[in-house]
């Protein structure tokens, strides 16, 4: 008779959870619509064969970037009105340079800072800035679109609509969740006053 009495060999135990995660990431890649989100977020296997989460990208201090690694200015980002103009900007890598991972991708979006409402963590806008994941919490697609006339977030892939000025929450499509937004603010001690992020996302980053 067949038991669920673990093995008593760890070496044994690691093997079959390896094979555990095997057929999870085999699972994913055959989702032709998640792309690489999906796998590269997870950083792998630790010495007990268990999933490593991966460090996060953003934290306290880390500045705002451009693809080409310069940093961005609170003058210089994006300019104020009243329309969506959003931005892809990645954390800076040390020694400068851009961090080009899809778990670091966010959106910069700026409006009239009194146009932020509820779930928006204003605290964490500044300067009429606010940023979010450009990950999509559906199936990891990059966010790249927008809703024409008005100001809100696509996913192209599945149709995810998510709105900047109320925390990206979900308006409509398949997404389960908001974008998680990242808290920035500004460099005190620059003249130039350069984006950078004050926290970690405020949420898991892409499908849970």
């Amino acid at each position: 008779m067949p038991t669920d009495t673990p093995p008593e060999d760890p070496h044994e135990e690691i093997e079959i959870e390896r094979r555990q995660v095997a057929k999870v990431l085999a699972a994913v890649s055959g989702a032709g619509a998640v792309g690489a989100f999906s796998v590269s977020a997870l950083a792998g296997l630790g010495e007990s064969g268990k999933i490593v989460p991966p460090e996060p990208l953003f934290v306290e201090g880390v500045r705002l970037v451009d693809g080409e690694g310069n940093p961005l200015t609170v003058s210089d980002a994006i300019p104020q009105n009243d329309s969506l103009e959003p931005t892809t900007v990645y954390p800076e890598k040390e020694g400068g340079g851009a961090i080009k991972d899809d778990r670091g991708n966010v959106l910069l979006v700026r409006f009239p800072e009194d146009s932020y409402q509820d779930p928006t963590n204003v605290d964490g806008t500044v300067e009429g800035y606010a940023a979010y994941s450009k990950v999509c919490t559906h199936l990891g697609c990059l966010v790249d679109g927008t809703v024409e006339n008005q100001a809100k977030l696509k996913c192209q892939c599945h149709g995810s609509v998510f709105d900047p000025l109320q925390g990206a929450k979900v308006t409509d499509g398949p997404a389960p969740r908001a974008l998680p937004q990242l808290p920035i603010g500004v460099s005190e001690s620059d003249d130039e006053q350069l984006l950078l992020a004050t926290g970690e996302f405020e949420g898991p980053v892409g499908p849970e």
